[in-house]
């Protein structure tokens, strides 16, 4: 009996993870989603209406014949937890049964370090965050982290920041006390992008992701790629610079240290020292410390050419890059995503200039190229989403 229970208790977590990815669907449309007879997929239904998971919504469209009943979660069944961790800050973001942020995204000064204890900060954070929205506690089913680093999913390690702790998924859910899931940003937002953004519904898909550093994900023939060890993706630490400077990662002139949220702030500060005139110097004030990739970004939606130029020669370094990728991966898509995305109007033309420069055009004609339109939310919606997809798999 218990082996039935069991059977069944999976049976209804992926009708969960259906409604949750998909949205609201008909017992016919959860039935070939799941590969379960419709009377079987009813009887699931109707016991978890009855405990408040799901509801019917009313009768859906029909192309001839009776109306079919539509389901979908309650938005109280249930509550997930996404989390971005970076080099700078940490981000907290609630969404409910339905994937629809309630509260965040709040920001706090945590950075990513090799200390575990910054996940304690962050957790009595998250603790505050429940109290004051009146969240039930016992309704969080889990938490989604995204993490810098290169990240080994089958050892549940972080091999950049905590090399030595293996299973750190068991110390992170005693720390969180609930069930906690991690993975690469740009995994993470790649995911994200799969299931809610562009590439949903696509086969061969790069997604980059600018920001503190520049990462990748892939999605090959629909599913998504991680690579022997989880260590896919490294496209930042690719050597595109002929003596250029040296990368964190031990390398020299890395896409990195050229194309990056860092390098063009440091780029910046470095050119307004050397005597560029630049409405930059007005925006920070004089103090060209407080010089960020944002700071550049305003100064050039205000018409600054130098800064105007800093991100075009960074989305010529991209373009570069991504040329390289296209003769490799043959992609459909790539979709570039991340804080120096936000600078898009004023890299897509370099970009396609290096990319007719240096990609065979049967190749690159066959690429859309587009910027992410799920933004800065997409770590928060990917980390949540992913510790739902593991929740429903286990």
């Amino acid at each position: 009996m218990q082996g039935v229970e069991l059977k069944k208790a999976g049976q209804q977590k992926q009708i969960i993870r259906s409604l949750y990815f998909h949205g609201p669907g008909s017992n016919a449309e959860l039935s070939r989603d799941l590969g379960l007879s419709t009377p079987k997929v009813n009887s699931l239904l109707q016991e978890m209406i009855h405990r408040g998971t799901v509801r019917e919504l009313g009768h859906g469209d029909s192309s001839g014949g009776r109306r079919p009943v539509m389901y979908g979660l309650a938005p109280e069944a249930f509550y997930m937890v996404g989390i971005t961790i970076n080099v700078n800050f940490s981000v907290i973001a609630i969404f409910n049964a339905q994937n629809r942020e309630i509260s965040g995204p709040y920001t706090l000064p945590v950075k990513m370090e090799r200390d575990i204890t910054l996940f304690e900060r962050i957790n009595d954070r998250l603790q505050e965050i429940i109290r004051e929205e009146g969240i039930d506690r016992k309704r969080i089913a889990g938490v989604g982290i995204e993490l810098p680093g290169l990240v080994n999913q089958e050892k549940h390690i972080n091999k950049t920041y905590f090399p030595g702790e293996e299973e750190l998924h068991l110390k992170l859910g005693e720390i969180f006390g609930m069930p906690v899931f991690f993975d690469n940003d740009a995994r993470l937002r790649t995911f994200a992008e799969q299931h809610f953004g562009l590439a949903r519904g696509r086969q061969h898909v790069l997604m980059i992701h600018m920001d503190w550093g520049i990462g990748m994900g892939l999605i090959v023939n629909g599913q998504l790629y991680g690579g022997k060890s989880g260590f896919s993706g490294e496209f930042g630490h690719i050597p595109m610079a002929d003596n250029g400077i040296l990368c964190n990662c031990g390398k020299i002139g890395c896409l990195e240290t050229i194309a990056s949220a860092p390098a063009i702030a440091r780029q910046a500060r470095e050119g307004v020292a050397g005597g560029n005139s630049s409405l930059i110097t007005t925006l920070v004030e004089g103090d060209l410390q407080k010089i960020t990739t944002s700071t550049v970004i305003e100064a050039a939606r205000l018409g600054d050419q130098f800064s105007i130029s800093l991100l075009s020669q960074a989305g010529f370094w991209l373009g570069k890059g991504m040329a390289q990728l296209m003769q490799v991966f043959n992609p459909e898509l790539i979709i570039i995503g991340g804080m120096v995305a936000e600078a898009g109007q004023f890299m897509m033309a370099p970009i396609q200039q290096a990319i007719y420069t240096y990609a065979n055009s049967d190749i690159s004609n066959d690429t859309e190229i587009l910027f992410s339109i799920l933004g800065v939310r997409a770590g928060a919606i990917g980390a949540a989403a992913f510790a739902l997809e593991k929740l429903a798999n286990n």
